[in-house]
């Protein structure tokens, strides 16, 4: 209620004045902890930095009852650095989302700045780590210069769910700026979702399309298809992922980059230990570097002071991610962590 009321008012201060039936929220993460960084062939860093286990963000959200089933939604977040208070992403407000919709019995219609199916129904349900936890999330792996994760200038209906299955489809006329004048194809891209969710099960298939530039021919449509599974035992969950990149950053002779995931869950008590191994194709051959396999494992451990607080402890180490400063060629690259999280 006190977030409800807070988060009114400073709607209030953004608009005016808050619609008396509307329901908005503030929430958000505060993250904070001590990294070491340290790559093969350079020092070693440590540092006090801003969402190791999650990122830092603020957001408000609202629904407004309209009546006969209809109910209209909107987010706004924002993502900056605990460290310094800098925002996420330069001169942009809302970077992580910025939308409008209306749902019903027919789904829901979102508007503006969103997550991709990829980003969100993929890569933030089927790895263990999601999008977070450093090295460990899997943006290291899966979508290696693929689409973008969030499109800009987009569209989204998902489905009402059936049976525990949902599905999803969006469009956007250009992922990460305004749209272009003369080139409609320029960065357009869409994202297609089916998922299952019921009992200890979750099965998610998602494919993205990010076309190229109009008025550049060699410029391939970057294509990536993602299948994945987490099931629930009780004592474990456990965690498959497989993924596949066409012509990665846009180039026509890339070679296909295949992405393979496979992780764990171990709740007990207010704890949770986290383990993935990941690997990656061809990644490396397609950034113009020596043709090796990006792979690495990452373990966590967290611990619930209470729903909203979090302890946790981390490292990671990936092989050939990094280029040596010495001689030039892939190094290792190694993480650890120790933090509090805290949601509002």
């Amino acid at each position: 209620m006190k977030k409800t009321l807070i988060a009114a008012a400073l709607l209030t201060g953004f608009a005016g004045a808050a619609h008396a039936q509307s329901n908005v929220t503030l929430y958000g993460i505060v993250d904070m902890g001590y990294v070491y960084d340290k790559s093969d062939g350079s020092s070693g860093t440590s540092k006090l930095d801003s969402g190791a286990l999650g990122s830092s963000r603020f957001g408000l959200r609202g629904t407004e009852d309209l009546g006969n089933g209809l109910k209209a939604n909107f987010q706004l977040e924002n993502g900056f650095k605990a460290d310094t208070g800098d925002m996420g992403t330069a001169n942009t407000l809302f970077d992580r989302a910025s939308w409008v919709g209306v749902s019903g019995s027919f789904g829901e219609v979102r508007l503006g700045r969103q997550d991709s199916l990829g980003f969100n129904w993929f890569r933030g349900a089927v790895n263990p780590f999601g999008n977070s936890y450093l090295q460990g999330q899997s943006a290291t792996i899966f979508n290696v210069r693929g689409p973008a994760d969030r499109f800009s200038n987009s569209a989204f209906y998902y489905s009402p769910k059936f049976s525990g299955f949902q599905g999803g489809v969006g469009y956007s006329f250009n992922t990460s700026a305004g749209e272009t004048t003369g080139n409609d194809g320029d960065n357009s891209a869409y994202s297609l979702g089916l998922r299952y969710n019921a009992g200890p099960l979750l099965a998610v298939l998602t494919y993205e399309q990010q076309n190229g530039a109009d008025n550049t021919p060699a410029q391939a449509d970057i294509k990536n298809l993602q299948l994945g599974a987490v099931y629930d035992f009780g004592m474990v969950k456990l965690h498959a992922g497989y993924g596949q990149i066409r012509n990665a950053n846009y180039a026509q002779n890339a070679k296909k980059q295949n992405a393979y995931l496979i992780g764990v869950s171990v709740p007990f008590g207010a704890s949770t230990v986290l383990a993935t191994y990941q690997r990656v194709d061809n990644a490396n051959l397609n950034a113009g570097k020596a043709d090796k396999d990006i792979g690495g494992f990452s373990v966590a451990y967290n611990y619930a002071l209470s729903k909203r607080t979090t302890l946790y402890a981390l490292f990671n180490q990936y092989s050939d991610i990094v280029t040596r400063v010495d001689n030039g060629q892939l190094g290792d690259r190694r993480q650890f962590a120790v933090g509090v999280q805290h949601k509002f």
